[in-house]
């Protein structure tokens, strides 16, 4: 039986090779930085909320490093503010919002750095005559040309094309003002023109869009991911680190596919997770002629062996939920284990295809989440196995549930939601509006999300030769052209998973190619940096 695992794309929702040693987290460069940062965003109109949204998603990448913030709406600045912080970012998502007075007489006057995306840096710079003096460029107007290629560091990244508007910059004084990263678009003649997309002058960063929008797995996100280390003047590590995880691994998997992929990965010396789902759940008979089906790892002893066996050939353990499906209904396909949700409600668009999130589930709760999390591990550990770390099914849950894996493991692999509350400092307080949220995965790890949890990259997706309910087919040479995009990154990782029903060669393919790459495979450690 074949089990798909959805990994929904991460756009903004309407909706050991050897035993290696971890290397240490960045190191700050020689400055005065106090460690905190201001993030400031937008509130008004109708898309309000937005600016919410990637201002969470932006104090999630600073989790990366030793630093604090404190994020806040731009009506709320006051004078003097960016003073008191050694970074400041603002959100510009809300065109025209208007700006205090004293927050753009502030980004004139301070020597500590600020970085603008997109909207509203016209209320900074025209009619202003000192703007083009310090910061070496200035803002022309917003282009809507559909520039679908960001160049940096000789690598292509992509920009959605539900996402064409990007704001237009001249670089006028080269000397105070360089051009970091470039945006490119083929023209009908087939011709290129070019603009900036990124630029520095002086102390001023301007991002001409906002990265945290339909960010895909090569898409320009990254690059702003990457120049966080020189915004907030931390050297990363020069590594290539990667991860690989066996996938979806239940009741029912064959223990000779596992023993086949250990003894592989083994010979190599690479280093691999292992996602598994104690309790197998059919319980409408979807794969079974309509007799509900239940199988338990505990009542596999071949299984479990083939899992110790792993273990011995360095394979850890994660939890990947409990059942990874919801009670007696289809959530939203079939109400079977690896194919449904466990954590988060979802159903399908008329066109009975395309996913939507529509809330959590009707009994979530802190003591719901808790009691799924202690079944899970008392059958993990009734066959003598011991989760390293936990990944949330399918990756989608509420609030309150990233809480709790928060709090009961010291470190999860995947990616999450983020929903459209007020963002507190260093922390996540209440609970989240399903309406609006967005979907991120990191390019390295995070220390410590809004939620509390620590998050070991997944950046790559995984093997999905089929396209299954409306998501796209993921090749070999997809998730090595991704990894390829992600090695010219500082720190850089590569991470993505694999289903052991899967053709065996496919594997092959990938760890060899990840290799060749210049990376390391890394066992997963609640010590990583």
């Amino acid at each position: 039986m074949l089990y798909r695992r959805v990994f929904p794309f991460v756009c903004l929702a309407a909706l050991l090779l050897i035993a290696a040693s971890i290397p240490a987290a960045a190191k700050p460069k020689d400055t005065d930085s106090d460690g905190s940062v201001l993030i400031l965003y937008d509130t008004t109109g109708e898309y309000g909320w937005t600016g919410e949204i990637h201002a969470r998603m932006l104090a999630n990448l600073l989790g990366h490093f030793p630093v604090t913030y404190k994020a806040s709406s731009i009506e709320k600045y006051r004078k003097g503010d960016i003073e008191r912080y050694s970074a400041t970012f603002y959100i510009g998502s809300t065109y025209d919002s208007p700006l205090p007075s004293a927050f753009t007489r502030d980004v004139m006057t301070t020597t500590r750095p600020v970085t603008w995306f997109k909207y509203n840096i016209w209320q900074l710079a025209w009619g202003n005559p000192l703007f083009s003096s310090k910061f070496g460029f200035t803002f022309n107007w917003l282009d809507w040309s559909g520039y679908d290629t960001i160049y940096y560091q000789g690598e292509n990244f992509l920009k959605h094309e539900a996402d064409p508007e990007l704001g237009y910059v001249w670089v006028l004084y080269p000397n105070i003002c360089t051009e970091i990263a470039t945006a490119w678009r083929t023209t009908e003649t087939g011709d290129t023109e070019s603009i900036p997309y990124i630029v520095k002058g002086n102390n001023l960063w301007y991002v001409a869009d906002l990265p945290f929008a339909y960010i895909t797995e090569e898409d320009r996100y990254l690059i702003f991911c990457d120049l966080l280390h020189d915004i907030l003047g931390f050297d990363p590590p020069d590594t290539k680190r990667a991860i690989i995880r066996i996938e979806d691994v239940d009741p029912n998997t064959d223990p000779e596919a596992l023993r086949d992929i250990a003894d592989y990965l083994h010979s190599l010396d690479v280093p691999f997770a292992v996602s598994v789902i104690p309790v197998y759940l059919d319980p409408l008979g979807h794969y079974s002629g309509g007799i509900p089906d239940e199988n338990r790892l505990s009542w596999e002893p071949e299984l479990v062996d083939a899992l110790h066996y792993m273990i011995s050939k360095d394979g850890q353990i994660v939890l990947h939920g409990y059942t990874h499906q919801y009670d007696e209904t289809p959530n939203p396909y079939n109400g079977v284990t690896g194919d449904d949700y466990e954590f988060y409600s979802a159903e399908l668009d008329t066109d009975g295809i395309t996913t939507l999130y529509t809330g959590p589930v009707p009994e979530d709760s802190k003591r719901w989440a808790v009691g799924r999390i202690k079944n899970a591990r008392a059958e993990l550990k009734a066959c003598g196995l011991t989760p390293i770390a936990w990944e949330t099914p399918h990756y989608a849950a509420s609030a309150t549930d990233y809480k709790v894996f928060a709090s009961l493991f010291s470190l999860t692999i995947q990616r999450a939601l983020y929903f459209d509350l007020r963002v507190p400092s260093n922390g996540f307080k209440g609970k989240g509006d399903p309406t609006f949220f967005g979907g991120q995965f990191f390019p390295y790890v995070i220390n410590k999300d809004i939620y509390g949890q620590k998050i070991a990259p997944e950046n790559l997706g995984s093997y999905e030769p089929d396209p299954w309910q409306g998501y796209r087919p993921w090749y070999v040479e997809d998730i090595l052209r991704c990894a390829e995009k992600n090695a010219v990154l500082r720190d850089a990782w590569a991470s993505c998973y694999f289903h052991p029903f899967y053709e065996f060669s496919a594997l092959e393919q990938i760890v060899e190619g990840i290799q060749s790459l210049g990376f390391t495979f890394v066992p997963l450690s609640e010590d990583m940096q």
